[in-house]
């Protein structure tokens, strides 16, 4: 089975490393299917997405407060600063690498009447769209993909409508089941093996999670949110990119000790040189740093102490102590998200339960939101790698709610937090609550940031990514300037629509 698993894994990487270029190639004119046929095209967008989706984390774990760079210098993700950045490699990584490539397997999907095919190629260019969009707020969308390079910028709004109106067609096409379709064998699904259920599970969860950004600031359809977890959990499969051992960084997890970087334009990760936040440690995890004593099991798991300094932690822009060595801080290296051979998460079971949790209280339901928050909990903890006895102990302790009457919405929301440990999806949560003090409890904003941001106002925080300005300088300016985008240091300071300012 290990060797079987191997094959598939190299069969994947093979074309999303060496083919990349090919597919891009076929793109060129983007309203016609390539001459490939849709079991070829599928696991380069996945393999593709785990990429996205790692660089996704690398940046936003920053901002959302669970690392921190010891050097406290780095202009982005200390500073907030992208004015001396000279590309923002995420806003590629969606275009031109993971929907670019979606869009191709829906088109041969659609051209041979494949709705399997169709139906994955929806989910994936949904996944990408949504993790894009929240990132960035308004870009091309309508006339995306279309040969134009220079396409028009939509409104947030538009693109959460026409993403909703999609994953719905992706749930109906991958519910026909025809078998006049194109079979799909395990190898040429790396994901998922060709499991239609598992598919469908994931294109709910993913409908859950679009609706849920909607609440509470738009809408509160707290129930449609519930119906779509409940949905998605009937037949959920995590969606998990599996990575090896192996010495080649084609097969590798990018978060892992060896720093895997395929080609030129990939981002290492820095782990080697952060540490873990005292929001991480002290606030979340509850660390008794007097006692030296662990309250929180993942605590361990999720970096290792140094034996002599124990847990030492770094604020976001401060940086390490003058005195102290990068070896005297916890390694980040050897979590379940950060091994070589870790699996890259485009979703997880425990974000299911903690939107339907969110979702629930929210609607006034605190005895399914405390169910729900406390299934998280446990979810996430054996992820980890926790112990079922450490488990049902902590569960029973007080850094838990026991009841439905002690529940608050932090409660709900510091633990998913922790739960999204390095995934972007844990900094779209801050940011629709806007970083509430209330929400987040002990959150405080950094303190040496760029020039532009106020000294003042504790309420200014970091809301978007800036633009990629070696593409969108030269092909879109007069798009950037009708936002007020372009070379603009305060675009970054604009909430995104979903949080109804």
């Amino acid at each position: 089975m290990i060797l079987k698993v191997k094959n598939i894994l190299i069969a994947a990487l093979l074309l999303v490393g060496f083919g990349c270029d090919e597919f891009l190639d076929v793109n060129v004119d983007e309203d016609k299917p390539s001459a490939s046929t849709p079991n070829y095209l599928l696991n380069p967008v996945t393999g593709l997405m785990a990429i996205n989706c790692y660089e996704q984390g690398e940046t936003t774990a920053y901002f959302a407060q669970q690392i921190a760079t010891l050097s406290g210098f780095s202009a982005v993700k200390d500073r907030w600063d992208y004015r001396s950045v000279t590309r923002v490699g995420l806003f590629r990584r969606h275009f031109h690498d993971v929907a670019s490539n979606a869009n191709n397997l829906i088109l041969t999907a659609k051209a041979e009447e494949s709705e399997n095919y169709e139906g994955i190629g929806h989910t994936m260019m949904v996944l990408t769209t949504q993790t894009a969009t929240d990132l960035f707020g308004d870009m091309p969308y309508t006339e995306a993909l279309k040969g134009n390079p220079s396409p028009p910028y939509d409104e947030q709004q538009l693109i959460y409508e026409g993403m909703l109106a999609e994953i719905d067609e992706a749930i109906e096409l991958l519910t026909i089941r025809d078998e006049s379709d194109r079979s799909i064998k395990p190898e040429e699904d790396y994901l998922y093996g060709g499991d239609l259920d598992a598919w469908l599970g994931l294109a709910y969860g993913i409908k859950a999670r679009l609706l849920l950004h909607l609440t509470p600031n738009i809408n509160q359809n707290f129930q449609a949110v519930i119906d779509a977890v409940e949905a998605a959990q009937a037949t959920w499969v995590d969606p998990e990119y599996q990575y090896i051992e192996s010495p080649s960084p084609w097969f590798m997890n990018p978060w892992g000790p060896s720093r895997a970087r395929p080609d030129w334009d990939y981002v290492p990760n820095i782990l080697g040189t952060s540490a873990p936040t005292p929001y991480l440690v002290d606030v979340v995890m509850g660390y008794d740093r007097e006692n030296d004593s662990i309250r929180d099991p993942r605590q361990p798991l999720l970096m290792t102490p140094n034996p002599d300094h124990g847990y030492l932690v770094v604020r976001t822009s401060e940086g390490k102590d003058a005195l102290a060595e990068n070896e005297f801080y916890p390694n980040l290296f050897g979590s379940y998200m950060t091994r070589d051979d870790s699996p890259q998460y485009f979703m997880t079971e425990e974000e299911l339960h903690f939107i339907k949790a969110e979702a629930a209280f929210q609607s006034g339901d605190k005895a399914t939101a405390l169910a729900a928050y406390q299934a998280g909990i446990r979810r996430h903890m054996a992820r980890v790698g926790v112990e079922q006895s450490d488990i049902d102990t902590f569960m029973a302790g007080d850094m838990v709610a026991q009841d439905a009457a002690s529940l608050e919405l932090s409660h709900i929301m510091m633990q998913k937090w922790l739960a999204l440990y390095l995934q972007a999806e844990a900094w779209v949560d801050m940011r629709r609550y806007q970083y509430d003090p209330k929400v987040y409890v002990g959150l405080t904003r950094p303190e040496n940031l760029a020039s532009f941001w106020s000294d003042d106002d504790d309420t200014e925080w970091i809301q978007r990514l800036a633009y990629d300005n070696q593409t969108e300088e030269i092909y879109n300016k007069p798009e950037l300037e009708r936002l007020g985008a372009y070379q603009n240091p305060d675009w970054l300071k604009v909430p995104l629509w979903w949080t109804g300012q």
